[in-house]
């Protein structure tokens, strides 16, 4: 509405000027000009049409110029983000005076060059982002095919000694040998099962849940005690803090997948001991689950990239256990329970993990 108001403002005060100008320029060519040079009396009416004619022909210009040439700009502009050009708009110093505001012409228009001023912006910061999305995706490929490379030439290695005809292994070594192979190969089983999860949340296909009423404290304890086992997390201490139990509708392969997960991620990043405190706490319409460990932290861009399905937090040269994908997955896990997850950390002060759930059934 305001840019209709304006234009309408601009066409009077321009339509004011043309009057003006007739109204000037009648009585200066009649009585001044025309008698200068002996033309006066009667027959002489024909200029008073071509004095009207030429100042509208010269009012037409001035409005086409006035109203048209910001447009001309602006479309050029438009063109420039066509182009995918998401630089300043060119010459745009040119609709400005010295102090920074707009040209009375431009501020016509000023509202649809601050749109496009916020497009170009907005254009800009997505491209900048869909290059470091593309930039993450690539150094996520190479992590993932190390990852799968790294079990695979265990598995390969472990099989060529047990079929090399020159070497006679004993039963123990050779159930050293399987078993080695059996855990590479539940490795890449999981790899694998990361991938496939990851994919299905891409391609927005519905992960199939089945939930069951459970109670969520001896729940989480399972996967605490099984988490604990781990040959990795010996040198680590866990404490579970719940009172009673606590009845919750959840899919528990889905939901133990969620856990274990953020539980291994405090383990593996974590190469010194720390204290990891799970709390499990009921609320009227929810309940909530925190995860908190007083370990390194996260730096403030992997924090800012957690939930980035193509973001590791590693180079490919540094030990990795899984894809990368925990945490997003883990956020598309929770959020199919109709739940939230939330990170907070920081450097050499720990990592806090909130989930919540819904506790009606």
């Amino acid at each position: 509405m305001k840019i209709q108001r304006r234009f309408i403002t601009h066409f009077l005060f321009g339509v004011l000027l043309w009057i003006l100008l007739l109204a000037a320029m009648l009585p200066i060519t009649m009585e001044g000009i025309l008698p200068h040079y002996g033309l006066v009396g009667e027959g002489y009416e024909w200029v008073v049409l071509v004095v009207v004619g030429i100042v509208s022909f010269i009012s037409i210009v001035w409005f086409g110029w006035y109203f048209g040439s910001p447009l001309i700009r602006i479309m050029s502009w438009i063109k420039q983000l066509a182009e995918g050009d998401f630089a300043s708009f060119r010459d745009y110093e040119k609709t400005c005076k010295k102090n920074g505001k707009f040209k009375m012409r431009y501020q016509l228009y000023q509202e649809v060059i601050d749109q496009l001023m916020d497009m170009r912006a907005q254009l800009e910061r997505a491209r900048v982002e869909r290059a470091e999305v593309e930039e993450a995706k690539r150094d996520w490929i190479a992590g993932i095919s190390h990852d799968l490379k790294t079990p695979l030439t265990y598995i390969k290695g472990y099989s060529t000694l047990l079929l090399n005809p020159d070497y006679k292994w004993s039963e123990e070594e050779q159930h050293n040998f399987v078993d080695e192979i059996d855990k590479k190969g539940t490795h890449m089983e999981q790899l694998v099962e990361d991938l496939t999860l990851a994919m299905r949340f891409d391609s927005s296909h519905a992960v199939p849940i089945h939930k069951t009423t459970q109670d969520l404290v001896s729940f989480t304890r399972e996967v605490l005690t099984e988490v604990s086992n781990d040959l990795r997390a010996h040198h680590h201490h866990f404490e579970l803090l719940a009172e009673g139990s606590i009845q919750v509708a959840f899919d528990p392969k889905l939901l133990k997948r969620a856990l274990h997960n953020l539980f291994m991620n405090a383990v593996i990043h974590n190469e010194t001991s720390v204290h990891i405190v799970t709390t499990i706490e009921q609320r009227p319409e929810q309940v909530v689950l925190t995860i908190q460990d007083d370990g390194v932290g996260m730096t403030e861009d992997t924090l800012r990239n957690v939930f980035n399905r193509y973001y590791r937090g590693t180079t490919t040269e540094q030990a990795s256990e899984g894809t990368g994908l925990g945490v997003a997955i883990v956020k598309s896990l929770i959020e199919a329970h109709q739940g939230t997850i939330e990170v907070k950390s920081a450097v050499q002060k720990g990592t806090t993990i909130t989930l919540t759930l819904p506790s009606k059934v």
